[in-house]
């Protein structure tokens, strides 16, 4: 009897022992957020679902909770009220220590997953300072053509270097949820040969990941309307329901711009005032845009184009991300732009306006 109830209180020391369930302890250091509730979220198919939720008191917060997987989710809260600000961590089982500076910047740390995800996250915010100082330093000085290219290079630069940054993060640790996670978020800004590279490193089970499929997918598409390619044509109904078509454009204009934006869109709304410019210098014979909306709310789209004066063509089949136009040109981060010359080949992707704005003044000369 002595036996059975020594090798039962040894199971049950080692059940009980084992760590079975997560806990979150985290600190806060601006006591502003003192009543704040902070959230445990994940993203599935682009919504937000909120998993738990705390309150923020005396600068401290805790999530206890049982993750019966491992999964990318986030901490987030807002400050000021409607500024939303996230945080990816790995949900797993364990002890996790979180932490939230007077800057606002979180970093969850705890388990092997978590460190080498702050690790890329500590990083990433390094390069966003650079980038934020970079705006900071330049953003009244832009005055001439020859400056505002000049511009756009040095934000070329930025861009090849946070790329740098992802992919360099996402080969290393290829096969990770920690990975996974940085190629699936950041994989847009990378070329199609670069993109290819890593899935040649991908394991059978990673290549089964639904988002990853999708990515898959989108690649084929990628190489279909690579620039130097003809275009793909696509028909969609504008805000009175009647159709247009690409085709439609094309041919009639030196240039036709296919822009993909949505009215919750942030940095498309930041872009109309210099793509207004660019289209009322240019438009007619030689320069004509057709906007393709990701909205799937007809009032809001309406009212952007509205609110924004924005006088080009619009399209929407109002299915936000499963926008048939979007699908065909393997759309997935907004802004988007394609541009076709008057033969419809694509001649860029994604091109700054002040590029635009110069081959547009090369064929007028």
């Amino acid at each position: 009897m002595k036996r059975i109830l020594s090798v039962l209180f040894t199971a049950l020391c080692f059940f009980s022992c084992s760590t079975s369930d997560y806990t979150i302890e985290g600190s806060v250091q601006d006591k502003v957020l003192n009543g704040t509730t902070i959230f445990i979220k994940e993203r599935i198919n682009r919504e937000w679902i909120s998993l738990d939720s705390t309150i923020i008191e005396n600068g401290k917060f805790t999530f206890k909770g049982v993750s019966d997987s491992v999964k990318i989710v986030y901490l987030a809260y807002e400050f000021p009220k409607g500024n939303k600000v996230r945080q990816a961590f790995v949900l797993e089982n364990g002890k996790l220590i979180a932490a939230i500076d007077s800057t606002g910047y979180m970093f969850i740390k705890g388990t092997s997953q978590n460190n080498l995800l702050q690790s890329y996250q500590d990083e990433k915010n390094t390069f966003y300072k650079k980038v934020e100082n970079f705006f900071n330093t330049h953003k009244d000085s832009i005055k001439t053509t020859e400056q505002q290219l000049a511009y756009a290079k040095e934000e070329n630069k930025l861009n090849s270097e946070e790329v740098s940054i992802d992919k360099k993060f996402a080969t290393k640790h290829v096969n990770t949820i920690v990975g996974n996670f940085v190629f699936t978020n950041s994989f847009f800004r990378w070329t199609t040969s670069e993109k290819e590279a890593l899935v040649a490193l991908f394991n059978n089970d990673t290549k089964k990941i639904t988002r990853i499929k999708e990515i898959l997918a989108d690649i084929e598409t990628e190489k279909r309307i690579a620039v130097g390619n003809q275009y793909t044509d696509f028909r969609l109904p504008d805000l009175n329901g009647d159709s247009i078509s690409l085709s439609d454009l094309v041919g009639k204009t030196d240039y036709v711009l296919v822009d993909f934006w949505a009215s919750w869109c942030g940095d498309c709304i930041h872009s109309f005032p210099e793509l207004k410019t660019l289209y009322n210098s240019y438009k007619g014979s030689r320069f004509e845009i057709i906007g393709v909306s990701l909205d799937d709310d007809r009032a809001a789209w309406s009212t952007a184009i509205t609110s924004h004066q924005l006088g080009w063509k619009h399209v929407s089949d109002l299915r936000g991300w499963k926008c048939a136009g979007s699908r065909i040109y393997a759309v997935n981060s907004i802004p988007s732009t394609v541009l076709i010359d008057r033969s419809g080949k694509i001649v860029g992707r994604n091109l700054s306006i002040p590029e635009i704005g110069n081959l547009l003044s090369e064929k007028t000369q």
